[in-house]
This record gives C-alpha cells, sequence and structure tokens, in this order.
C-alpha cells in the first residue's frame, strides 16, 4: 500500500472531525448547544460522510483517472473546510430569522455537509487506488478505514484540549485546510494556480474577519463555547456584558459595579444579612456578581466555575472580590470530593439556556445535602416555565428536589413566564419544622404540570424533558434581541 495514500487518509480522518467539533462550535453562539443542535451536527455530518461515501464509490472510483479525481477532491475539501468561519459569521446570522428547527437544520448543511461530503468521497478512491487484487481489498479498505479512525481521534483531542480553547474556531479549521491543502499538493506533486489563489484568498478574508471582530474587550472559543466580555450603553447606563454563546450571563452597571438582572436583585432579597460569618458555595461563578453579593452579606464565599476564562474574566473584568476563593471544575465533581458543610449553596450553573442535569440528580442532591448545614438553603436559578409541555422539566426538578427530602418554595419578581427567573428556595430541614413554615418573600403558587418522574444517574431525564423549553427560551431571546 502507498504510504502518502494512508498518510492523506489520516489527515481526512483528522478533518472530519475537526469539521463536526468546530462546526457544532460556530452555530452555537445563534443556537446554543442544546440536544436540537447537536442532533443536526451529528445528522448532518452522517449524511454528508454517507453521500459522500455513496458518491465516491458509484460515480468515481469506477472511472478512468482516480488520482487526478482524488486530488480535485481533497483540494476542494480544504477550501470548504477553510470557508467554514465566514459561513458561520457571515451566513448562519442570516439563516437563524426562519424558524427555529429549519434554521438549526439549513445552517448545519451550509456549515458541514460540502467539506464531509468531499472528505467522505476521498475514502471510496484511497481504497480503489491501493487495491490491486481482489484478495486486498478488505485488508486494503480496513487499514485505511482504520487509519483515518485514527485521525480522527487525534484530531478530537487536539482540538478539544488545546487548539480551540488556545487559537479558536477560525484558526484551527484554516490549520486543518492549510494542513490538508499543502499534503495535498506534496502528495501529488501538482499545483494549479486558481486553487492557490482561492487559498491565500480564504486565509486573507478570514483573518481580515479575525481582526474586524475584535471589538470585544474579551472574545474567546473554549470548552463551554464562545464568551465574550463587551461594553454598551443601555438607557443611559454603561453596561458591561458575559455572553456565553451570544447569550448574556452577567450585566453590570460598570457605574455601581452591581447586577441590573432581575434575578439577581430576587436573591438580594431572599439573602439576609449574616450577624455572624458563614459559609456559600456559588455553583456557576459568571461575573461573580452573586458571589460579590453574598460577600458583603457577611458570606465566606467558594465560587466553582467549570471554564477557567470565565474566571479570568471576572477577575479582571467584573470586580470579583478578592476574598473569594475560586475553584475550577465541574460542579458536580467538585460536590462529588467535598466534604466543606456550608450555610447556603446557590446553583446558578446555566450555559446560556441549558441547565446540565447530572448536576441535579437524586444522587447528586443527596451528597449536596451532606454539605450543608442543618437548617440552611440552597437557592437554583431557573428559567420560568412551569404551565403545559414548556413546564415539564421545571415539575421534573421540583420532584427530584421533593423527592431528595428538601422543602421546596417557588419564587420570582413576574407572573409572565416567557419573560422571567424563577428560584427555587429549597430548605434542608423537615417539612414540619418551624423555619420551613417562614415566609418567603415572591412567592408564587403556579400549578406544576402534574408528572411523576425524577432526575437520576440512570435515567438522566431532564435534558428531554427541558429540551423544548430551552429552544422557546433561545428562539424568545434571539427574536428579542435581533429585534432590537
Amino acid at each position: 500500500m502507498l504510504r502518502k495514500f494512508l498518510f492523506l487518509s489520516f489527515i481526512e480522518g483528522a478533518a472530519v472531525m475537526a469539521a463536526e467539533l468546530c462546526g457544532a462550535k460556530l452555530l452555537a453562539p445563534i443556537f446554543g448547544s442544546s440536544l436540537y443542535v447537536w442532533a443536526s451536527v451529528m445528522g448532518i455530518t452522517l449524511a454528508a460522510l454517507a453521500s459522500g461515501y455513496f458518491f465516491g464509490g458509484s460515480n468515481i472510483s469506477t472511472k478512468n483517472n482516480p488520482t487526478k479525481k482524488l486530488y480535485y477532491i481533497l483540494i476542494a475539501a480544504s477550501l470548504f473546510l477553510m470557508v467554514m468561519p465566514l459561513i458561520g459569521y457571515y451566513l448562519v446570522p442570516r439563516i437563524s430569522y426562519l424558524g427555529f428547527m429549519p434554521a438549526v437544520i439549513l445552517s448545519t448543511i451550509a456549515l458541514i455537509f460540502f467539506p464531509v461530503f468531499f472528505l467522505g468521497a476521498s475514502s471510496p478512491l484511497f481504497i480503489v487506488l491501493q487495491t490491486h487484487e481482489k484478495t486486498s481489498a478488505g485488508k486494503v479498505s480496513g487499514t485505511v478505514y482504520a487509519i483515518s479512525t485514527l485521525g480522527g481521534i487525534l484530531a478530537t483531542f487536539i482540538c478539544g484540549f488545546f487548539l480551540i480553547p488556545v487559537i479558536g474556531l477560525s484558526y484551527t479549521l484554516l490549520l486543518f485546510g492549510s494542513i490538508l491543502f499543502l499534503s495535498t499538493l506534496f502528495c501529488f506533486k501538482t499545483l494549479k494556480v486558481a486553487q492557490l489563489l482561492l487559498f491565500i484568498s480564504f486565509i486573507y478574508l478570514n483573518f481580515q474577519f479575525t481582526l474586524l471582530n475584535n471589538s470585544a474587550i474579551m472574545n474567546s472559543d473554549g470548552i463551554l463555547g464562545h464568551l465574550e466580555v463587551k461594553d454598551l450603553v443601555s438607557n443611559k447606563r454603561q453596561i458591561r456584558l458575559l455572553k456565553i454563546n451570544n447569550i448574556i450571563q452577567t450585566e453590570m452597571d460598570l457605574v455601581t459595579r452591581r447586577s441590573v438582572s432581575g434575578y439577581v436583585s430576587l436573591f438580594d432579597t431572599l439573602v439576609s444579612y449574616s450577624q455572624k460569618p458563614k459559609q456559600a458555595l456559588v455553583l456557576g461563578l459568571g461575573g461573580g456578581l452573586t458571589a460579590n453579593l453574598l460577600t458583603e452579606k457577611n458570606y465566606d464565599v467558594t465560587g466553582v466555575e467549570f471554564d477557567e476564562r470565565i474566571i479570568e474574566a471576572s477577575e479582571k473584568y467584573f470586580f470579583l472580590d478578592k476574598k473569594i476563593k475560586t475553584v475550577c471544575e465541574d460542579a458536580r465533581y467538585y460536590l462529588n470530593h467535598c466534604d466543606k458543610k456550608f450555610d447556603l449553596i446557590l446553583f446558578d450553573v446555566f450555559k446560556a439556556e441549558e441547565q446540565p442535569g447530572h448536576v441535579i440528580t437524586i444522587e447528586s442532591l443527596t451528597q449536596i445535602k451532606r454539605n450543608l448545614k442543618n437548617g440552611s438553603v440552597m437557592y437554583i436559578n431557573w428559567h420560568g416555565y412551569t404551565n403545559e409541555k414548556l413546564g415539564l422539566g421545571t415539575s421534573v426538578l421540583y420532584n427530584t428536589l421533593i423527592r431528595s427530602g428538601f422543602n421546596v418554595t417557588l419564587c420570582s419578581l413576574s407572573k409572565d413566564e416567557n419573560y422571567r427567573n424563577i428560584i427555587f428556595v429549597c430548605k434542608n430541614v423537615s417539612i414540619n419544622s418551624e423555619e420551613s413554615a417562614t415566609e418567603i418573600p415572591y412567592k408564587i403558587n403556579d400549578k406544576l404540570v402534574s408528572l411523576d418522574v425524577i432526575n437520576t444517574d440512570d435515567k438522566p431525564v431532564l435534558e428531554r424533558y427541558n429540551a423544548l423549553a430551552n429552544k422557546t427560551w433561545r428562539t424568545n431571546y434571539l427574536r428579542y434581541y435581533q429585534n432590537n
């Protein structure tokens, strides 16, 4: 078997995974990274590969001069990889004005289908060019797919743990596209002027866009998606925003250095000043404004955040109190290894519109009760949906908390479920105790959907029951901000 074709097969497999991972991340600032988005990404990727395999096997490999055709297919794949950032930044936002589901599917097709289609079409050609006898066809095809898969495995780890967090999505796609383009030229010893001009043009356009898109104070792609810190003027106030995947996570008045979010105002009302120092745990640090608020109320605060870029942003741009201890870990992992007792725990683990369901299971809540002192309180920030199908996830969370032994009250500043947050006030006390009867402000009495379902490690159903609410929330959010 020819080594140059095995080498190119390795690069092709790596490029497929780079296209899939980066494509999903390019969609996230507009559509999030919910179940709908990942289903679309995986479905379109498989459809593109299947179409490519069929096209390469039935229409190309049986014809004359398969070497020349392989060369053009690989060049086309490399150029489509390099144009993905431009499609993501210029075309996808315009497609998003369609209905949510059609927009997600069409955007995924525009981003991912063509590079993956041409990459898939190359595999049958790699096989036919190295198969000289019928008896060797099985060995050749097995070797080609094994080498290609090995390249995909390596690219997955390199992209996820290094390239995307360090150099970003655009440069990662440029890198893989350039490697595939240059490797193809090297192996085939062929160069067309038009192809070279396209290659240089795509590099130039991507660099120009990256330079023009640097107006934000902080702009970074990483583990949770696209992070941005940006200043704007709203109602004559200077506001600083922390956004993940284009969804606001923290809104701070630059003059007062306080949050302008309604849910933080509600949380401020629910938590009283402590006469003696108490211990508080904030899961989901964000910009750190709720952690700062707890510090002002005489709490010794530990903030846990999964993405170290967010901790950096909270310290540099949102004036995180230096007394707050920060920990960069997954919230569930931290709880599993924490033997400290807290007087207050705040769950604010939203990632855009999504709530990590693995943190709020029966098993996780059992651990949390061991981390809470008797009579202490846990607060959970949640979207505002309680009615009909949109409220299914809220009912599952409520059932799970009750089954875990918490006394639960729902609070909100608004009755309009489309434009509010709910805070679950969960007391770690007996339902019949005197403390559980203490009056809680802004209590709502919405009737939750009757649903006998709980969220467990063995059956993590929260994301499924929350899917429609998450989709509706993001659609309303995008509609509001695009119209403004």
